[in-house]
């Protein structure tokens, strides 16, 4: 058996170090809320190396005399409580007293601050020892200064991951703190290359809030938040109506007592308030900012402080769900759309709910044919396209998110065997899908969503923008997967602003990127360069924009699998360029999409897992009028 034995404080502290600061971000977290805690107004944050070789953080707050300086950086050294009961009272971010020992033991770290008297003074550290203690000019305020972080742990430093991946956690950190606190000004350098330069704000919350976020999450999400206030808790809450959801998590932000947390109660609430409301493939960007008494809740719960937990957990679910959908359902505007049916009451010289069925010939609004412009197979292939950028660039303005939000229908039943096409053919690409019974005659669209057909079981319903997303998906997954991407170089390059922090990561898969079509540089912080696209992918200049911001919030981790990335790549590509809901087709484009679907691997649902066909079978029918 092992003898026990002490550690000594070298090791203690490396271990220490593991446990609060796991990679670069961690280090500018903790570093970041010792300055608003100190009282900054005024924060410079300068990165280099991706935050390995330099992490410097300036601000101008109450900054420290030599003692104290001396102080911080031991262990357990704070100046936020003096007891355990001091906990429940706490209104600061930290309280440890472990960053900048934890820090210092795994880095060259430099000390420097005055407190407004007197002169400052500069402590310098390496792996943890003091090794200089020198006068510093009389400026109020702190300078920290990380050099060579994880030079005496190299475990740590092999895994961290790509330095576009480091650089985005760093951004994401920053941009939570200049969101929590918007009466700070935040100017941010990364490589020397100023980023952010983001002004305090000084008007009252909700339009500080708003300002600080068109700098960070952009101007269309920001712009579309609907802001409404609770005297419970305190809440403060900026969320998307459900006609503004966007593609990804990304731009969710709950904040207790200015504190960037993570919260599945929270969150799971908000989800809950928008029910059916909202797609699967879409959701909610929110800001929640509540101020709750200390003792309401623990934050000591996990290293980095991320997670809380709540006295009640119950009673918070059900107030955010009330507060949530009380915000939501309050602004929510109907979809309009230029080419929109009439949905008044029907004339007495019109049948009821004529207005809403569109018979075969002649459609009620035609949409002006263009040439197909997305590649397709060879001309021998039976591949049919035929309303590719016939869509109006007015309705793609004005129409609902490109997943519509509908009753949910019942997919297809699985058929008799006897009804069922046996495939005549011994090749599986021939074969008829079992659902597929056919001869079809199409009758119209319903509310210019759904296709109406008529075959010997009864009616079929199919989901115009689902089924197009699917035969989209297949042909685009099938020309990625056989290495057929031809790629076309623009004439301009195309430039695309996006949040700082959503530029790093997009980067950091820029090598993949190329591979399938889309040569994607850095041109500024916040904007990239699209040098080409895919051949097939013929996209207008504003819609290769939106699905360039779409695809920046796609991407994520680079460690993820190339495969899940591809496969939601090419399903974001079909969804941006199927027809929309309450698009008018014609008889010949439903009757070309029922055919695609029937080549379909999977006819019977999109790429997201929502069904594309209903079949109301004759005896139900039937059933209605009691036959």
């Amino acid at each position: 058996m092992n003898n026990i034995h002490v550690l000594d404080e070298q090791t203690a502290a490396k271990i220490a170090a593991g446990e609060v600061i796991e990679r670069p971000a961690g280090v500018l977290k903790e570093l970041l809320e010792n300055a608003v805690d100190a009282g900054a107004t005024t924060v410079r944050i300068d990165v280099e190396g991706a935050g390995k070789t330099l992490i410097r953080i300036n601000d101008n707050g109450c900054g420290m005399n030599a003692d104290d300086l001396r102080a911080c950086v031991l262990r357990h050294a704070t100046s936020k409580i003096k007891q355990f009961s001091d906990l429940e009272q706490l209104h600061t971010f930290g309280f440890r007293g472990e960053a900048l020992y934890s820090v210092a033991a795994v880095s060259h770290m430099t000390l420097t601050s005055c407190a407004g008297e007197g002169e400052g003074t500069r402590l310098e550290l390496h792996g943890g020892n003091i090794v200089s203690q020198s006068p510093a000019p009389a400026i109020k305020g702190t300078t920290v200064e990380i050099r060579d972080l994880f030079f005496n742990t190299p475990a740590r430093l092999k895994f961290l991951k790509s330095d576009s991946y480091e650089r985005a956690c760093l951004l994401k950190v920053i941009e939570e703190s200049a969101l929590a606190n918007w009466a700070v000004a935040y100017r941010v350098y990364i490589n020397g290359r100023e980023v952010y330069n983001l002004p305090a704000q000084t008007d009252s919350a909700p339009q500080a809030v708003r300002q600080r976020a068109r700098a960070i999450l952009g101007e269309e999400v920001a712009d579309s938040l609907i802001y409404k206030q609770f005297d419970q808790m305190g809440l403060e809450l900026f969320i998307t109506p459900n006609e503004k959801l966007v593609n990804v998590r990304d731009m969710q932000y709950i904040f207790i007592n200015r504190r960037p947390i993570d919260c599945k109660t929270i969150q799971q609430a908000i989800y809950k308030a928008y029910q059916n409301a909202r797609p699967k493939d879409r959701h909610p960007a929110f800001l929640v900012y509540m101020n709750v008494q200390p003792g309401d809740f623990d934050v000591n719960i996990h290293p980095q402080k991320r997670e809380v937990r709540f006295t009640n957990e119950n009673q918070l679910f059900g107030f955010i769900l009330h507060a949530a959908g009380e915000t939501i359902f309050s602004h929510t505007q109907p979809v309009q759309a230029d080419i929109a049916p009439d949905i008044s009451l029907p004339t007495p010289a019109q049948p009821a709910a004529a207005h809403l069925f569109t018979p075969t010939a002649p459609v009620a609004t035609s949409v002006s044919a263009h040439p197909a412009t997305v590649g397709k197979p060879s001309p021998d292939a039976s591949w049919h396209h035929p309303w590719e950028n016939k869509t109006p660039a007015t309705l793609r303005e004005t129409v609902a998110p490109s997943c519509p939000v509908t009753t949910p229908v019942q997919p297809a039943p699985p058929l008799p065997a006897q009804t069922a096409k046996k495939p005549a053919t011994d090749n599986p690409a021939d074969a008829t899908p079992s659902w597929f019974v056919g001869p079809y005659h199409y009758l119209g669209q319903l509310q210019r969503t759904y296709l109406v057909f008529e075959n010997p079981l009864g009616l079929v319903l199919i989901d115009q923008h689902a089924a197009q997303e699917r035969v989209l998906f297949e042909h685009y997954l099938d020309a990625f997967e056989q290495r057929k991407v031809t790629v076309q170089k623009l004439l301009f390059p195309l430039h695309v602003d996006l949040p700082v922090s959503n530029v790093e990561t997009l980067l950091s898969w820029a090598p993949w990127l190329q591979t399938a079509g889309f040569e994607i540089a850095a041109f500024s912080p916040k904007t990239v360069l699209v040098h080409t696209r895919p051949h097939m992918i013929r996209f207008k200049e504003d819609d290769l924009k939106e699905f360039i911001v779409s695809l920046a919030q796609l991407v994520g981790d680079p460690t993820k699998s190339t495969e899940t990335l591809k496969r939601k790549m090419v399903a974001l590509l079909a969804c941006k360029k199927a027809i929309k809901a309450h698009d008018a087709i014609s008889a010949a484009e439903a009757e070309a999409l029922l055919e695609n679907m029937k080549k379909c691997k999977d006819g019977m649902h999109c790429p997201h897992g929502r069904p594309c066909v209903a079949q109301l079978p004759l005896q139900n029918i039937g059933k209605l009028f009691g036959r």
